[in-house]
């Protein structure tokens, strides 16, 4: 009887747990891609989700009778890059617990069609607005390139064109910031503004992320927005320098403080950065021309790979200290300094003072010359 009853009680626990479970299940949403794409039929489609800047979660799938599909579920809409083994270009889409259509009719990805959610709505609707201005850009571009190849046009017409693309670029950034007034609390538009911060002035950049909701500013583009404002300090001269921490190449955690002499630069470069490289040579004789009184290099690498970064100190025989920022453009240091583009580099004192910015390297010997001379 007592067998009986806990049997009787261990299925009401079992019928509960089964509808519990099929509640869930249909509260459960996911997502569903289905893609349309003629002459690329066995060519493997890769989809690839990211967390910020980092690959989230990749997936693939093979194209089947010019037709391909991906299912699954995500915590949060995810900006996706979706590639195709042999055609050209990529296409990025916001990716959402829903229905989404991509349609190639090209054979170039950036040509796609992608219709899905609201983000999604929103990325179709900034792009619609830049589309005229891009178009124009791109014809300009292919003007220029067929010039070159041919010899058709002159110096004065190629910067006459140039100058056309600039404006243009002008109008383009003008949509843009137009777009995010209009639609503040989109992710679409938090995207963008974090994207722009290398361009925008700053005070308009945090005009523009004011604008924003507490769910948008809350999101993990407004979070990288909030820690850039936080974090770009942006030393200029007679300021006092900001201290840091990296890993040098022996993988020990090496500060700016430990380095310093009674003149340091901090120089940011890459192993792929082309004008850093060709400019070490002349770096290396002022290196060796002041080290001895007092004057120290420490190269801040922006490589994401930490083997190229020491091929190429090894390459070009690089005397001084060095560093490795991996997060690049997107890490503390670079957010800091608001270091835009490299080569780049601060000059400090023996106080920490900056004393230079963005010194070539004629004008960083002369700018040593006379700090040497004077004491």
């Amino acid at each position: 009887m007592k067998y009986e009853i806990m049997l009787k009680k261990a299925m009401y626990v079992l019928v509960f747990l089964i509808m519990a479970s099929c509640k869930n299940d249909k509260k459960k949403v996911s997502y569903e891609i289905n893609g349309i794409v003629e002459g690329f039929n066995d060519s493997i489609c890769v989809i690839n989700q990211f967390e910020y800047e980092s690959v989230y979660f990749k997936d693939s799938v093979v194209i089947k009778d010019g037709k391909f599909k991906f299912t699954g579920t995500i915590d949060r809409p995810r900006r996706t890059l979706l590639t195709i083994k042999g055609m050209p270009g990529n296409t990025f889409f916001w990716l959402e617990n829903t229905q989404t259509s991509v349609t190639i009719n090209h054979d170039d990805l950036k040509k796609a069609i992608v219709v899905g959610g609201k983000d999604q709505g929103m990325a179709n609707l900034h792009k619609s607005r830049k589309r005229p201005i891009i178009n124009k850009i791109d014809s300009l571009d292919n003007i220029i390139m067929a010039g070159r190849e041919t010899g058709n046009l002159t110096h004065q017409e190629q910067d006459t064109l140039i100058s056309r693309m600039k404006a243009l670029n002008e109008e383009l950034y003008e949509i843009t910031n137009t777009f995010i007034r209009d639609f503040p609390n989109s992710l679409e538009s938090a995207r963008t503004l974090n994207e722009s911060r290398f361009r925008m002035d700053k005070n308009l950049f945090t005009e523009l992320f004011a604008l924003m909701n507490n769910k948008t500013q809350a999101s993990i583009y407004g979070k990288e927005i909030a820690r850039y404002l936080k974090l770009n300090i942006n030393p200029q001269i007679g300021d006092k320098y900001v201290d840091f921490e990296l890993n040098n190449s022996m993988g020990q955690n090496t500060k700016i403080s430990e380095l310093r002499e009674r003149y340091t630069l901090i120089e940011f470069w890459a192993s792929w950065c082309g004008p850093c490289r060709e400019s070490n040579p002349a770096l290396k004789k002022v290196f060796e021309k002041f080290h001895e009184k007092g004057f120290n290099i420490v190269g801040v690498s922006m490589d994401h790979m930490q083997e190229k970064w020491l091929k190429a100190i090894k390459e070009d025989s690089l005397p001084w200290d060095h560093i490795l920022n991996e997060k690049g453009s997107w890490g503390d240091v670079a957010t800091i300094y608001n270091i835009k583009g490299i080569p780049d580099n601060i000059l400090i004192d023996d106080k920490g003072i900056v004393i230079g910015r963005g010194l070539v390297v004629d004008d960083l010997e002369a700018k040593l010359e006379m700090e040497f001379n004077e004491k």
